[in-house]
């Protein structure tokens, strides 16, 4: 390995060092460097030069589509909105998703409304009630077992291991 001289001395007695790395193991994690760099170009279908252009490039298309699939997500769940009933399964691919479904389901639910789905192996629900009894309905329900959620007075989301059945009784 190289020697840590002094290059210069900063105003106050700071002292810049420099390293020089030499041999056979920098010249190894050289080689490794520059292998990993010619994989990421390879992998980003561009040459060494250019990875980081095409990285942040990548990187900004990635966030565009996140973007894209939360409003398709979104109009999707407005859609399943509009053909609720009084209890409904709907489809829904991630927990959060229920979330943004009930408050669209709200504006223009005239009755109490459960809404469910089931997603690795528990029972995701939004409890809607225009008359506000919402949280009432989720304290009957964390009395009967284990269930999480909460949220406002008109509209509660949470999850439970209880049977549909059970979770249904409490807005009737």
């Amino acid at each position: 390995m190289g020697q840590k001289r002094p290059l210069f001395y900063l105003p106050g007695g700071t002292k810049v060092l420099i390293a020089i790395a030499t041999g056979l193991a920098a010249m190894a994690r050289l080689k490794a460097a520059h292998q990993q760099l010619k994989e990421v170009a390879t992998a980003l279908s561009t040459t060494p030069e250019e990875v980081v252009a095409a990285a942040s490039d990548l990187l900004a298309k990635n966030k565009a589509l996140k973007k894209q699939l939360k409003a398709a997500t979104k109009a999707l769940m407005a859609q399943q909105a509009a053909q609720v009933q009084q209890v409904n399964e709907v489809h829904i691919e991630s927990a959060g998703d229920i979330s943004v479904l009930a408050p669209l389901v709200l504006k223009g639910a005239g009755e109490e409304t459960l809404l469910w789905a089931k997603l690795n192996g528990r029972l995701y629900f939004a409890l809607i009630s225009p008359a506000g009894q919402a949280r009432t309905y989720l304290t009957k329900l964390q009395a009967l077992g284990e269930v999480q959620g909460g949220s406002s007075p008109k509209v509660v989301t949470g999850n439970t291991t209880l049977p549909l059945e059970r979770v249904a009784e409490t807005i009737n």
